[in-house]
């Protein structure tokens, strides 16, 4: 496993995960993500088209049997600083994987569901092209 870092070509990978939308394949080639970036201009609006200054969403994994695996949380809340609106990542999907990517509205909190949003996400990393 390690000669794939090292030893393979690679080629830019990316993927735009849209709202409300899960994408679900077979892994054709090998992949690694490296960065999910929430895009700026999905974040909700007001009633008067102003965007709102804080959203959350998650990007989740469903990979074979296991469902649901976060990978990350993002969001953009500028009081609280909790949340990053990108997160580096280390993850690899093998050739023959089915797996399934979306962005998802995940807080149990009522009081605050309100910031989070399934709001799209840019994906980038590489191919392992052989």
């Amino acid at each position: 496993m390690s000669c794939i870092n090292t030893c393979s070509p690679k080629s830019f990978w990316s993927m735009v995960i849209k709202p409300k939308n899960k994408y679900s394949f077979t892994v054709e080639r090998s992949f690694h993500i490296s960065k999910a970036v929430i895009d700026f201009s999905s974040r909700p609006r007001d009633n008067y088209g102003v965007y709102l200054h804080s959203a959350m969403t998650s990007l989740v994994v469903d990979c074979g049997d296991q469902k649901g695996i976060i990978l990350c949380n993002l969001g953009n809340q500028e009081t609280k600083k909790m949340l990053r609106p990108e997160a580096d990542l280390d993850v690899h999907f093998q050739t023959g994987q089915e797996i399934t990517l979306y962005s998802a509205k995940l807080h149990p909190d009522e009081s605050t569901n309100n910031l989070y949003q399934t709001l799209t996400i840019h994906l980038s990393g590489y191919e392992i092209t052989l």
